[in-house]
């Protein structure tokens, strides 16, 4: 039997029963997997641009007694979009995501993305409310020693604030993790550095959030 990690049961617990999705990235498939056999989801197919890694996904489908229809593909482009409404991309790095989804075209029918990003938040951020999707939910989960970020958007007209491209809807654990992350950057930067007067600036801006 196939135990989620706490990141996976987060990004599992953004999925409905009326999602058809697409899992691009989808590694040993545990995810597609879960959620398929629980009956969280409509429809999933799953991807991956590595075979190895699909290979993986492939047979522990099989060893789980589903049927998962599984693409090789360099993020969307040889997944066939048809009847498709979410796209769900974790564990690569933000300029990795955004390439994913320039391709407009794949994106016609997609009413939702749920993404977990492994660096560079803001820019993944904005870049979604630049492209019609609204930041609706976001969970930081600590796992194995590691914080993720997992991002909830929807399509829409709305448009987060700054505020919350920034810094996404922050809690307090996770503002206090960050605040000590760039006060370990401070140390290493002279004060006369606009790079130290970023991170004072962004310092001071958690603070007022997480109070």
């Amino acid at each position: 039997m196939i135990r989620l990690s706490k990141r996976l049961e987060v990004l599992a617990s953004f999925i409905s029963n009326e999602d058809s999705l697409v899992d691009v990235g989808c590694d040993h498939g545990y995810l597609s997997i879960y959620l398929k056999k629980n009956n969280k989801c409509k429809r999933v197919i799953c991807s991956d641009i590595n075979q190895n890694a699909l290979d993986s996904a492939i047979k522990n489908i099989k060893d789980s007694n589903l049927q998962i229809d599984c693409y090789l593909s360099d993020g969307l482009k040889d997944i066939p979009m048809n009847n498709i409404d979410t796209i769900l991309i974790a564990g690569m790095g933000s300029s990795t995501i955004i390439d994913i989804l320039k391709n407009k075209d794949k994106l016609s029918s997609v009413k939702k993305i749920v993404l977990q990003s492994n660096n560079n938040h803001e820019e993944l951020r904005r870049f979604m409310n630049d492209i019609g999707y609204y930041l609706e939910r976001e969970e930081f989960v600590f796992d194995k020693g590691k914080w993720y970020v997992m991002m909830l958007y929807s399509k829409s007209n709305k448009k987060n604030s700054d505020s919350e491209i920034k810094y996404g809807y922050i809690n307090k654990d996770y503002g206090l993790y960050l605040l000590n992350t760039y006060q370990e950057l401070l140390k290493k930067i002279p004060s006369d550095n606009d790079d130290y007067l970023k991170y004072e600036k962004k310092m001071k801006e958690i603070k007022t959030i997480i109070k």
